[in-house]
């Protein structure tokens, strides 16, 4: 059975850790111990571009910071799960740089490279906007507004653009607001907290920005807390030290799902306006069989993980039975259900809790 495929599309200004954080998410994920702990593994189905990750990580450890990327990057990942040699997901990163929402194109080369690669948007399922946490620390709420409004307004004017040269640009409809560096906030510091501070300070910036990319839930719904290295005041970078980065792979497979559910929702005339995700989820499962008949073609995997995932897991499982759920797959070979369910499981444990927040 081939890979289950996710695209994912990453953003964040010039700074903000997004190659810092692809170097210490491919490099803490093929480790034994994480496979030890987490029933999975993670490679790079370049070998050229694992070793450049690699590379860049093994820099870090001598306190050696990456230059960010300048220009557009599409990394492809499979997981693995452990003790079985067949991937059960793969997901097709596509890393937007900074400069490109900041300066205009160099040259007729550079354009080009920008046109084809924004045109990767429209088969991205899940998109992830990358708040610089060292900025935020320091100018707290007009950062934030100033993230928001700036890339409304560069979305804004892409679409346009885009329009006049007869090229439909379309954004992913779920997205997943990341603050990156969050080694610089308190212990107790939590993806809670971000959301609560966001959600007061920036709601109509939020508001412009879900309206630009015409999905009502694309922000405000989903926070996440990364630190891909721990860099402390007058002390050594830690490369060891993350907080979130195991978190990000599960977070983009429940986003994935949760679209998935508002677009049937959405195709639904009959749909009570007070019915929640999971009975939308139910509806799903009932009619899996059929349910690429009315789901969007990037959001079809759907139909793949709902007959490996039950509701239940998704819903309300607690982490020793989604483990056990998972070592039983592994036992009998379900490929795909032991990496979900441990996917789904890293978002309820400790970390899992503290990264992650969803506030519907």
């Amino acid at each position: 059975m081939p890979p289950l495929d996710l695209h994912v599309a990453l953003f964040g200004a010039s700074g903000a850790g997004k190659t810092v954080l692809l170097a210490a998410f491919y490099r803490a994920q093929t480790q034994p111990s994480f496979q030890q702990e987490y029933a999975y593994k993670i490679q790079a189905v370049n070998k050229a571009q694992g070793n450049r990750l690699l590379g860049r990580f093994y820099r870090l450890e001598e306190g050696q910071f990456p230059e960010g990327s300048t220009r557009f990057d599409e990394i492809e990942f499979d997981f693995f799960p452990r003790d079985l040699a067949e991937p059960a997901v793969r997901i097709h990163w596509y890393d937007y740089p900074g400069r490109w929402w900041e300066e205009e194109p160099v040259d007729a080369d550079e354009r080009e490279a920008m046109r084809e690669g924004l045109l990767r948007l429209g088969m991205s399922q899940v998109g992830i906007l990358l708040a610089d946490g060292a900025k935020y620390r320091r100018e707290g709420t007009s950062y934030i507004r100033w993230l928001f409004e700036h890339f409304a307004d560069e979305c804004d004017r892409l679409r346009r653009a885009s329009a006049a040269a007869g090229e439909e640009v379309s954004f992913p409809r779920e997205w997943i607001l990341a603050l990156s560096k969050a080694d610089l906030f308190p212990p107790e510091y939590s993806a809670r907290d971000f959301e609560r501070e966001v959600c007061r300070d920036a709601d109509e910036q939020l508001a412009k920005l879900c309206s630009v990319l015409r999905a009502e839930h694309a922000f405000g719904h989903r926070f996440l807390l990364l630190s891909s290295v721990a860099a402390p005041p007058d002390a050594p970078v830690d490369p060891g030290t993350s907080l979130g980065v195991r978190t990000l792979a599960p977070a983009i497979l429940v986003s994935t799902v949760e679209g998935a559910v508002r677009e049937a929702q959405a195709a639904r005339k009959e749909k009570s306006a007070k019915e929640t995700f999971f009975q939308g989820l139910r509806d799903l499962v009932q009619f899996v069989d059929s349910v690429d008949d009315f789901l969007p073609k990037r959001y079809q995997i759907v139909s793949k993980i709902l007959r490996f995932v039950s509701i239940k897991d998704f819903a309300s499982a607690r982490v020793d039975q989604l483990r056990k759920a998972r070592e039983d797959a592994i036992r009998k070979g379900d490929t795909f259900k032991a990496v979900l369910t441990g996917m789904v499981a890293a978002l309820r444990d400790d970390e899992g809790l503290r990264a992650y927040h969803q506030n519907q």
